[in-house]
This record gives C-alpha cells, sequence and structure tokens, in this order.
C-alpha cells in the first residue's frame, strides 16, 4: 500500500511538473516525502535539482526556498545529515529574505529535527524556541504547543544524558 501512495504522490508531482504547473509539483512533492522509497534515491534527488534549476533560472525565490527545504527533508530520509542540514540552511536564508514567517517557522522545525538526529541538542533547543516564537507572533497557537512540547522532551532527555555522564565520569564506568 506504502509503494502505491508514493508512486501516486511522486508521479503526480512530476506529472504536473511537466505540465508547467510548478506549485502543485512542489505540493504533491511534499506530500510524497513520506512515502519515499529509499532504494529510488537517485531519482527523488534527480527530479527536486531539476525544480531547483528551473526556480533559480526564472527567478523564483519563494519556490525555491520550498524545493530546497524538500532537498533537506530527503536527504534526512536517506540519512545525509550534512546534506540535509545544508539545504534547509539555505533555504531559511531565502525564507528570512522573503519575510515568509510561516514557511520560516516550518523550516525551522524541519533544521531542529535534523539537529537532533545529529545530536546537537543545544542548537536544537534554540531552533526549536525560535520557532515556537515564530508560531505565536503568527497567532498558530497549537503549532507552537506542539512545538513546546519538544522542547519539554529535549530538556528531559539532555538532562538525563547530562546525569548518566556525571555518573559514567564520577565511577570511571568508560575506563574498563
Amino acid at each position: 500500500m506504502v509503494a502505491i501512495m508514493d508512486n501516486k504522490f511522486f508521479e503526480k508531482s512530476k506529472e504536473f511538473f511537466e505540465n508547467g504547473d510548478l506549485i502543485n509539483s512542489i505540493e504533491y512533492y511534499e506530500k510524497a516525502i513520506p512515502y519515499i522509497d529509499k532504494k529510488e534515491k537517485a531519482s527523488y534527488i534527480q527530479f527536486l535539482k531539476k525544480i531547483l534549476e528551473y526556480c533559480r533560472e526564472k527567478d523564483l525565490q519563494e519556490e525555491e526556498a520550498v524545493v530546497l527545504r524538500c532537498l533537506g527533508r530527503t536527504h534526512s530520509v536517506f540519512k545525509h545529515s550534512f546534506e540535509s542540514l545544508k539545504y534547509h540552511e539555505e533555504s531559511l536564508r531565502i525564507q528570512r529574505k522573503l519575510g515568509k514567517k510561516t514557511n520560516l517557522a516550518e523550516g525551522l522545525v524541519f533544521l531542529a529535527e535534523d539537529l537532533e538526529v545529529s545530536g546537537n541538542y543545544k542548537k536544537c533547543l534554540k531552533i526549536y524556541n525560535d520557532a515556537a516564537e515564530i508560531f505565536h507572533e503568527l497567532g498558530k497557537l497549537r503549532k507552537e504547543k506542539d512545538i513546546k512540547k519538544e522542547i519539554s522532551r529535549l530538556d528531559a532527555f539532555s538532562k538525563e544524558m547530562v546525569e548518566d555522564e556525571y555518573i559514567m565520569n564520577k565511577f570511571h564506568v568508560d575506563k574498563y
């Protein structure tokens, strides 16, 4: 069932792009991300790079930023954290420049998720807090609340990690 859904969203995204409908192409690609077939990574990345090139040729900065975010999310699915972080940062630079606060906040959440996976909890917490603040300013209180839950979870996890490290050092657990 998952493979069928993947093909439908991804194939529909390619179809929209071939027919010149960039907005729907990007929208359908975003729907395809949860169903990405990890064995077909080259086709996803090549497709997104083709869309990115098109956006840059036509100076479509808003769409370029969303495609860069899609590239970041796609690389995240493939566990390519360096590439994922790079594309998320590039997308966020454009979002900040354009002043698109909703897209910026959503992009910050994706960046924070990747930072958590990479183990950079301190920066992850900062990014989550930035996203929560923007969602609060926009009146998107449900999204802010969801992020605050993530922040609480990460705070608890970070404290547990520090305590574990302290105990391991105190009792020289790593030395044996």
